[in-house]
């Protein structure tokens, strides 16, 4: 694997990370949970990273849709 492709995978893997955890803890804060917002902002902050990442390497860099959640290719 070309190191372009490399460092991408592992860049898209640990996104996908933040995004999971993000994920999680959204759903089981209450919707008056005061860390509810910084836990929706590290999640749309995971989302641009990935949309960044797209635009880097064009040629299927994203396996996210328009909500973060991952999909296969």
């Amino acid at each position: 694997m070309p190191d372009d492709d490399k460092s991408r995978h592992d860049f898209k893997n640990q996104l996908a990370i933040i995004l999971g955890f993000a994920e999680i803890l959204i759903a089981e804060a209450a919707a008056d949970d005061p860390r509810r917002r910084d836990l929706e902002e590290i999640h749309k902050a995971a989302v641009a990273a990935l949309d960044l990442l797209a635009r880097m390497y064009p040629a299927g860099a994203t396996d996210h849709d328009d909500t973060g959640q991952m999909v296969g290719r």
